[in-house]
C-alpha cells in the first residue's frame, strides 16, 4: 500500500525562526482549520511562540514520507476512498512518530517534540468542554501552530515539495515533526537520526 521514507536536517534555532517563522500570517490559516479553538494544542494558543522556544538551542526537523504503490493510487478512484485511504495511513503513522518522539524525550534530558497536527491523545479534547488539558505531560504543540511556514521549511530544508489530494491520492504525503534541544544536548543530526531509528523499529511493524 505504502512506504516510508525519512529526512531530516538540524539548525539552529534562530536559522529556523528567521527564516520560516511568521505567526500573525499563518494564525489566519489556522482559523480555518476545524481545530481551532478545540484543541490545547492548536490556536489561539495560550503562550507566546517566542518563550515557549526560548530554552532551546537548536531543531531538529524530521519528514516522513508515506509513499503510495501506483497501484493504491489507481484503487483510490473515488473521493470517499481517497479520504479512507488518507485517513488509514496517516492516522497509524502518525501515532506511531509521536510516541517514538515521546521516547526519544527521555534518552535526550531538556528535549521536546512538536507533533505534525497537534495532539490527538484525547477525542474529544479537554478544551472543547472549557476544562484544562487532561495530560499535559503528553500534550505537543506543531511547527505550524506555533506559527512556522510547513511549505517553505519541507522545501527548502528537506528537498520536499508538500502535496496534497485533489481529484486523486498524491503519490505521497510528508508528515513534518520538530524535535527541540537544549544547549546542553551535543548530539549530531546522525546520532538522533539513529536513536530515532532504534526506538521506531519495534513500532513500525504495527502500522
Amino acid at each position: 500500500m505504502f512506504s516510508i521514507s525519512f529526512s531530516h536536517q538540524l539548525l539552529s534555532k534562530e536559522e529556523l525562526t528567521t527564516k520560516y517563522c511568521d505567526v500573525p500570517r499563518f494564525l489566519e490559516f489556522c482559523k480555518s482549520c476545524r481545530n481551532y479553538g478545540t484543541r490545547w494544542s492548536c490556536p489561539p494558543l495560550h503562550i507566546e511562540a517566542s518563550q515557549y522556544l526560548a530554552p532551546y538551542s537548536r531543531v531538529w526537523i524530521l519528514g516522513a514520507q508515506t509513499i503510495f504503490t501506483s497501484q493504491t493510487i489507481l484503487e483510490a478512484d473515488t473521493p470517499e476512498k481517497i479520504k479512507e485511504v488518507t485517513r488509514e495511513t496517516l492516522g497509524p503513522v502518525k501515532k506511531t512518530l509521536c510516541e517514538t518522539l515521546l521516547e526519544l524525550e527521555q534518552k535526550i534530558p531538556g528535549s521536546r517534540s512538536l507533533f505534525v497536527g497537534g495532539c490527538e491523545h484525547c477525542t474529544p479534547c479537554a478544551r472543547t468542554q472549557n476544562q484544562p488539558c487532561l495530560h499535559p505531560e503528553l500534550m505537543r504543540y506543531s511547527l505550524d501552530a506555533l506559527g512556522f511556514d510547513l511549505s517553505a521549511l519541507t522545501s527548502d530544508l528537506l528537498g520536499i515539495e508538500l502535496q496534497w489530494a485533489k481529484e486523486s491520492l498524491p503519490p505521497y504525503y510528508t508528515l513534518i515533526n520538530g524535535f527541540l534541544l537544549p544547549a546542553k544536548a551535543m548530539e549530531t543530526k546522525e546520532e538522533l537520526f539513529g536513536l530515532f531509528q532504534k526506538l521506531l523499529k519495534n513500532r513500525l511493524a504495527s502500522i
